[in-house]
C-alpha cells in the first residue's frame, strides 16, 4: 500500500504554532511575568506542560498495571499458605489421633512420639537412615515436612511481592501527584493569556475537523481491525480524562485499550507496554487498525490508533477530546504495532 510518510515534528503541531502566532501577533505581555513572550513561544510551553503531564499519565496507568498484577500474585500466595495451612492442620490431628489410639492400645510408639515432638523435617532425615519408622508414619511426616516448608517459603515470597506492589502503588500517586501539577500549570499558562490568545491555543488544540476527514481507506468489513476502529471513532469528542478507560472519558492507552478490547484482543492500559505486547511494523507497511505510538521527549508517552489515509485517532492530552489528527503531525513516531497477528 502507499506510504504515508511525512516530515516529522519534534514537537506536537509545530506547523500549528507558527500560524497560530502569526494570525495572533507576534509579542504578548504573560500576565505575572517580568518578560514578554511571543504567542509562538506561550503555546510551546503550554503543550510541553501537557507533554508532560500526559508522560506521567501514562507512567501513572504502568504503575497502576505493575501494582495490580504484584496484587493478584500476593492473592495467589496468601490462597495458597491458607490451604496448605489447613493441610497442615489436619495431617497434625491425623498424627495425634493416631498417636491417641497407640497410647490406648498400649502405649505411644517411640518414633510417633518423638515426631511430634521434634522437628518433622530433622526427625524424618535420621528416622529413615535408621530404619526406625512405618512408612505410613513416614508418609505422614513427609507431606507435614513438604507443607511447612511451602508455606514458609509462600510467606517470605508473599512479603516480597506485597512491599513490590505498594512502592508501585506510591510510584503511582508520585505520577499521579506531578501529572495533575503539569496539567495545572498548562492551565494557569492558559489563563494568563488574553481571550483572543487562549481562543487562537485552544483552536489549534481541536485536531482536524471530522467534517474535513474523507476516510477511502479501510479495513476488511468484520475484521477485527475494521471494530477496533469503529470504537476508536465512535468515540471522538469524548473527553480526555486523566488514568480514564471509557465509556465516555479516555486518556490515550485507555482508548487504543478499549478499542482493540471490543475486537476481542487484551492489552495494558499503558502506552509503553502495549508497545510490547505486539508485533511491530514500519511506518511504511502500516495498515488501518495499526496502533501508532509516539514519544514526547523521554520513551513511549502517546499511542493512537490509524484509521486510513494518513489520519489516527486519539485522545491527546487534558482539555481536549478523542479527535482525528494527521499521522506525523500528532507528534514524533517511534514505532507502529499491529495487535491482530497478520
Amino acid at each position: 500500500m502507499p506510504s504515508h510518510r511525512a516530515p516529522r515534528f519534534s514537537s506536537r503541531k509545530t506547523s500549528a504554532f507558527a500560524v497560530a502566532g502569526v494570525a495572533a501577533g507576534s509579542v504578548l505581555l504573560m500576565q505575572g511575568s517580568a518578560h514578554a513572550e511571543t504567542l509562538t513561544q506561550a503555546k510551546a510551553d503550554y503543550n510541553q506542560k501537557l507533554d508532560q503531564s500526559e508522560a506521567a499519565d501514562e507512567a501513572y496507568d504502568a504503575a497502576t498495571s505493575q501494582a495490580a498484577t504484584l496484587q493478584q500474585k500476593v492473592n495467589t500466595l496468601q490462597a495458597q499458605i491458607s490451604s496448605d495451612t489447613a493441610e497442615t492442620s489436619n495431617l497434625e490431628r491425623t498424627m495425634g489421633l493416631q498417636a491417641a489410639q497407640q497410647y490406648e492400645s498400649g502405649g505411644m510408639s517411640q518414633t510417633l512420639e518423638l515426631a511430634l515432638e521434634a522437628s518433622p523435617g530433622a526427625y524424618l532425615d535420621k528416622a529413615l537412615a535408621s530404619n526406625e519408622i512405618a512408612t505410613k508414619e513416614a508418609q505422614l511426616l513427609k507431606t507435614l515436612s513438604v507443607d511447612k516448608s511451602q508455606i514458609a517459603a509462600d510467606q517470605k515470597m508473599a512479603a516480597t511481592e506485597l512491599a513490590q506492589q505498594q512502592a508501585a502503588v506510591a510510584t503511582a500517586q508520585k505520577q499521579k501527584t506531578a501529572a495533575l501539577a503539569s496539567a495545572a500549570s498548562a492551565k494557569s499558562l492558559l489563563s494568563s493569556l488574553t481571550a483572543s490568545q487562549q481562543a487562537a491555543i485552544q483552536q489549534s488544540e481541536n485536531g482536524v475537523s471530522a467534517s474535513t476527514v474523507h476516510i477511502t481507506e479501510t479495513a476488511a468489513e468484520g475484521s477485527r481491525a475494521a471494530i477496533a476502529v469503529a470504537y476508536a471513532e465512535s468515540k471522538l469528542g469524548d473527553e480526555y480524562v486523566y488514568a480514564a478507560a471509557g465509556p465516555d472519558e479516555f486518556d490515550c492507552s485507555g482508548l487504543t485499550m478499549e478499542a482493540l478490547a471490543a475486537a476481542g484482543i487484551s492489552v495494558t492500559h499503558n502506552a509503553a507496554a502495549q508497545y510490547d505486547e505486539m508485533p511491530h511494523v514500519s511506518e511504511a507497511d502500516i495498515t488501518v487498525g495499526d496502533l501508532v505510538f509516539y514519544t514526547y521527549g523521554d520513551g513511549i508517552t502517546h499511542v493512537a490508533i490509524y484509521v486510513g489515509n494518513g489520519m489516527v485517532v486519539h485522545a491527546p492530552h487534558t482539555g481536549t477530546v478523542v479527535q482525528y489528527g494527521q499521522i506525523n503531525v500528532v507528534g514524533e513516531v517511534v514505532g507502529v504495532g499491529n495487535p491482530y497477528g497478520g
